[in-house]
């Protein structure tokens, strides 16, 4: 059974996709692997300035005050305030890739304008105005270190951060003794470079505590599929980054919801691929999907009921004992016209193997086959052992009042594969079709996958967006 990835869900924002799995057994190779290349981290890149650009917009600049001496004028006073930050223009953000140690946010040749209020006095000389001040070339360079903690949940950190200022002008208006300001601005400019020099640094820091870290925890640790089953998607080591591409090593493991216990194997090696023509690419092994298998074995909900209930009218069988007179005739005359039951289930754990060819899978599946009597209760008739290439071999159980019969098995396979196709493939399939969640933080899409295997793994190529 292979679990098609079509329900994808939401995406991540920072170099995060690829930071999901899990710390909570020994085995050291990931079941699945997520890996986010330059092209995805430039998406982030934009999409994280968004909220940074709001947070600097933000800044609280204090009012400031101070005294001047003019020659011929003598001493006066002077005050900014009321000031606020009209525009932060951020031409040219970048994520980079720092092999071993993390990212880096770089941010060159941005500009902030900032307009407010001033006033002048000198004895009973007074003036007041607007003024507006021009920041130029802001550069920004702050190192992020990627790590996990013991639940295997991301973590991430601002390490250092540096910032400059190249220059700042300033523009008064508003007085005709404006240009008494002009004359110490040098000083004015010094002051509100120092200002907004302290706060840029101070605001990337809170940016990343306060905003990134609580997004990144959006990330699922464990995913719900069902009501039976769950996926573990924590860490198993910190994030890798080479200078290609940032990658997590996730446990990728199914387990049941009603017991957590280990998967008798681990996980094989996985080679993906380099293509940086995506932003992202997910590698899934067959370790992944076998503790799927595995986890709804144990829980023992690998079994289908079938009656004739479930069958079209213009089925070309019914369960019901009048079609087994070919076959099973001493059936059909010890209960004329009753029903029958079938129950499919899988016994026996089956491995599944990824091939550049697809998924194979060849399980082995019993039969058990009840008639139905008018009270409900069940009789049981034989026990049928199946493989998927149609091959059956039949045993009998033995339970009265049933004598020995012979069973025709061969007449039994085309009924049998009616029935597969008809009944148990659709109800496969409608469950594969809903797809399992990927590990994605809340507000992004992906779209445009390519979906391929190899020897090692399944491998889906994508794009990403915010919602």
């Amino acid at each position: 059974m292979a679990w098609g990835p079509d329900n994808v869900r939401k995406w991540s924002s920072l170099a995060l996709l690829a930071i999901v799995g899990t710390a909570l057994t020994a085995a050291t190779d990931p079941g699945f692997v997520a890996r986010i290349s330059q092209k995805g981290l430039d998406f982030v890149c934009q999409e994280s300035m968004v909220e940074l650009q709001k947070e600097l917009l933000a800044i609280s600049i204090p009012d400031f005050s101070g005294d001047f001496k003019i020659k011929h004028l003598g001493k006066g006073t002077y005050e900014f305030y009321s000031m606020a930050v009209e525009g932060f223009h951020i031409p040219d953000p970048q994520i980079k890739l720092l092999p071993s140690d993390g990212l880096q946010l770089s941010i060159t040749s941005a500009s902030i304008k900032i307009s407010g209020r001033w006033k002048y006095r000198k004895n009973i000389l007074k003036a007041s105005g607007n003024f507006q001040l021009s920041i130029q070339g802001v550069s920004i360079i702050a190192d992020l270190i990627l790590g996990n903690d013991p639940s295997g949940r991301i973590t991430i950190t601002c390490s250092t951060c540096d910032s400059h200022i190249n220059s700042v002008r300033i523009k008064v208006s508003g007085s005709m003794l404006g240009w008494l300001i002009q004359l110490f601005h040098r000083k004015i400019e010094t002051s509100l470079k120092k200002t907004i020099y302290k706060k840029i640094c101070k605001i990337v820091r809170n940016s990343v505590s306060a905003k990134l870290q609580p997004y990144v925890k959006t990330l699922p640790v464990v995913a719900k599929v069902d009501d039976i089953t769950s996926i573990d998607y924590s860490l198993l080591a910190p994030p890798m980054t080479t200078d290609k591409f940032l990658e997590g090593q996730l446990r990728g493991e199914f387990f049941w919801r009603g017991h957590h216990g280990p998967f008798p194997a681990v996980p094989p090696v996985m080679n993906i691929l380099p293509n940086n023509n995506y932003m992202v690419c997910m590698g899934i092994s067959d370790y992944f999907f076998n503790t799927a298998e595995f986890a709804y074995q144990e829980s023992e909900t690998l079994k289908i009921t079938l009656r004739d209930q479930l069958l079209a009218k213009d089925a070309r069988y019914h369960l019901n004992t009048d079609f087994l007179k070919t076959f099973l005739p001493e059936v059909a005359k010890k209960f004329p016209s009753m029903g029958l039951q079938l129950l499919i289930s899988a016994p026996l754990f089956a491995h599944l193997n990824i091939q550049p060819s697809g998924l194979s899978l060849s399980p082995n599946l019993e039969t058990r086959a009840f008639v139905v009597l008018p009270n409900s209760s069940l009789i049981p008739l034989f026990l049928l052992g199946m493989k998927t290439n149609a091959s059956l071999e039949v045993n009998l159980l033995p339970f009265p009042p049933l004598p020995p019969f012979h069973l025709q098995v061969e007449l039994l396979e085309d009924v049998i594969n009616y029935l597969m196709s008809t009944m148990v493939l659709p109800k496969i399939n409608e469950k594969l079709r809903r797809g399992f969640p990927l590990p994605l933080p809340a507000g992004i899409q992906l779209i445009n996958s390519i979906l391929y295997s190899s020897q090692t793994g399944l491998f889906l190529l994508l794009y990403a967006y915010m919602l």
